[in-house]
């Protein structure tokens, strides 16, 4: 039976810099565990997994204490100060005998749950009883591949597209990085092929199926100046929806039609965006900055832009090297 998880994000005390919502919502972590079947999710997470689990225990010791906490202290001020009493100082009576490191995990879990409505997720809370492990890399790669391979099957069952029709056919699925537009290439009846594309470019289905492909790349597999260029063009689209190949390389970097610098325009453009919280937007300005000095240290035009390819094979998804945009070298098994 799976445990009831009460705890949602809220910012009780108007803390400032962190996140606000009208209402409470649901915590990262939580949304992170969620399931789905229906659409397509780039990266699932187990809930059988040791992390999963860790996060639903802090969630049954900590819920409680964050509700009696906020009942009890009228500001955030004195919610500090009171657990920093609780688990900081060395001659606290039920709490000295931990280490530091223990006890300040201790005191996250709890001011998180008691300001924010979730835990902070510290894993070396004593209270856990046990280091807590996570999964390797090939597990998480494996139990994602199985969860998107049932969430495009469920897609075209659900919309009358039978299982049969996989069985002798084979398809390769490309996915433009701009518009994260989805082409199927095969032979088979050319009607339903379109009904499949009709299906995988809604709900988001192939832009995370992109992202699932470029995990199971591993990005660190990809040629820097490609990343970079696809990076750089996301941003801009995100925060200002422009598109990159609008704008003409010179000697004073990427310009418009009106002679406006690249950079200049997400400056002003992050300033306004609500999609960033104001203490992360210097940040975010910087991280641009960065891809767009990477890309015009070089040809922009002669950096290939990053199409990702798939296959499908009796209702599975196969890898492929997508050797445009890897590293020289880098040998990609299937």
């Amino acid at each position: 039976m799976e445990v009831e998880v009460r705890s949602h994000y809220y910012n009780y005390y108007n803390v400032k810099g962190r996140y606000k919502t009208s209402e409470p919502t649901k915590a990262d972590w939580v949304k992170r565990f969620e399931s789905v079947d229906d659409i397509i999710e780039g990266n699932n997470s187990n809930k059988d997994s040791e992390v999963y689990k860790a996060n639903v225990k802090l969630e049954e010791i900590y819920y409680d204490l964050g509700v009696a906490n906020r009942a009890k202290y009228s500001t955030y001020e004195e919610l500090q100060d009171a657990l920093s009493q609780k688990y900081l100082f060395h001659n606290s009576p039920y709490y000295g005998k931990y280490s530091y490191a223990e006890r300040s995990a201790m005191y996250r879990n709890e001011l998180s749950m008691s300001a924010f409505g979730y835990c902070d997720g510290n894993m070396t809370d004593p209270r856990l009883n046990g280091p807590v492990y996570g999964e390797t890399d090939d597990e998480k790669k494996i139990y994602n591949r199985q969860c998107v391979n049932n969430q495009i099957n469920n897609i075209f069952t659900n919309n009358g597209i039978s299982q049969d029709f996989f069985k002798n056919d084979s398809f390769t699925f490309t996915i433009n990085p701009y518009t994260y537009q989805l082409t199927i290439g095969g032979n088979a009846d050319k009607s339903i092929i379109s009904q499949m594309e009709d299906l995988l470019n809604g709900n988001r289905n192939s832009k995370e199926l992109f992202f699932h492909i470029l995990n199971s790349i591993g990005s660190s597999n990809v040629d820097k100046n490609v990343l970079a260029k696809y990076r750089a063009a996301s941003m801009l689209k995100e925060y200002t929806d422009l598109d990159i190949r609008d704008f003409t390389q010179t000697k004073d970097g990427l310009i418009d039609k009106d002679g406006n610098n690249i950079l200049d325009i997400f400056k002003e453009k992050i300033k306004e965006s609500s999609k960033v919280q104001p203490q992360f937007k210097g940040a975010a300005y910087d991280v641009f900055n960065e891809y767009i000095k990477q890309i015009t240290s070089t040809d922009v035009n002669s950096i290939v832009d990053m199409y990702l390819s798939i296959g499908f094979e009796n209702g599975q998804l196969k890898d492929m090297a997508n050797s445009n945009i890897i590293k020289t070298g880098f040998n990609f098994t299937v």
